[in-house]
């Protein structure tokens, strides 16, 4: 069986080429020490839709292509997301499910901001490819909490417009259209902090969700360009042959997954993970990067505080 986490580090940890402004910090440095100020960190959230792959072959992962032109990781596949944005951190968000204070505590020790990451994480996945992990609950019979539906798709896509365009905001959405936000259907799995070399950085949640019943992605907004679904395993093998682009959060949580057979055990292990953040270090030299992790032996503690300051 391959082990795709080690293939993917031994991958990260020779030289990578890179393309960056000679003037820009680290630029022909020996070691990862920005000459100005380390850029300020914003609170972020992606998830990572998963559904079970056909003809019983493990489960897919939803990835999309970023356009070319965007300023952070244009080209590059990913999977749906984006910063916080302010009115993510509204009170009066309809939710459904287990409290934040309950299933969501590993995710920032603020119950508001921790809230807000999961607002993000439902209002991009909406944006970016119109699957809403919200719904009306209702009783089951057979116990638990199921969800009606309510948008039709006429109504749906407008919503998904006004989103993006801002004129929407994801409280008024939900109020609007009877829904609550589905707290039950996604959980944190890892916690990821750009490097202090890169000029914009985020401190971003990753979360799973299965594919809600009844939902398929739409076509990508206008900062994708094309979308697929792939087992991780062969999304991490065109990775390795240099067709498809990402960073290494994503090919090492695509990495990770791998080690699942199915979309309930991803989840179920999900509740058990370790959110301590992990921030590479980029050692820069002639055009060419060395990325290394907090547990190789290379790497030294940020010079900062810690990870995190915003």
């Amino acid at each position: 069986m391959v082990d795709h986490k080690a293939a993917l580090l031994g991958r990260l940890q020779r030289s990578l080429v890179v393309v960056r402004d000679p003037a820009a910090p680290g630029a022909g440095a020996g070691a990862q020490s920005p000459t100005s100020s380390v850029a300020p960190v914003r609170d972020a959230a992606t998830v990572v839709l998963l559904r079970a792959a056909p003809g019983g072959r493990g489960l897919e992962a939803y990835l999309l292509r970023r356009v070319a032109g965007m300023a952070f990781a244009g080209g590059m596949y990913g999977f749906p997301g984006g910063r916080v944005d302010p009115t993510d951190m509204g009170p009066d968000v309809p939710w459904a499910g287990p409290p934040v204070t309950e299933v969501m505590h590993a995710l920032d020790a603020d119950p508001a901001l921790a809230r807000a990451l999961v607002c993000a994480a439902v209002r991009e996945t909406f944006e970016e490819c119109g699957v809403l992990l919200a719904g009306a609950v209702t009783p089951d019979p057979a116990g638990g909490t199921g969800t009606t539906e309510t948008f039709d798709p006429t109504a749906r896509a407008e919503a998904r417009r006004a989103l993006e365009r801002h004129e929407l905001g994801l409280s008024e959405l939900l109020h609007r259209h009877a829904l609550a936000l589905r707290a039950d259907l996604l959980a944190p799995w890892a916690r990821w902090v750009t490097p202090e070399i890169e000029p914009r950085r985020y401190d971003t949640r990753f979360f799973v969700a299965a594919l809600p019943g009844g939902q398929t992605p739409q076509q990508p907004s206008g900062e994708a360009d094309r979308m697929e679904w792939m087992r991780p395993a062969d999304a991490l093998e065109r990775h390795a042959a240099g067709a498809l682009g990402m960073l290494p959060p994503t090919a090492f949580t695509l990495a990770e997954l791998c080690e699942y057979d199915d979309v309930a055990s991803v989840l179920a292990a999900a509740h058990a993970r370790d959110l301590s953040p992990i921030m590479p270090k980029i050692l820069v030299s002639s055009g060419e990067a060395h990325l290394l992790l907090p547990h190789d032996e290379a790497y030294d503690p940020p010079g900062d505080s810690g990870p995190v300051q915003r």
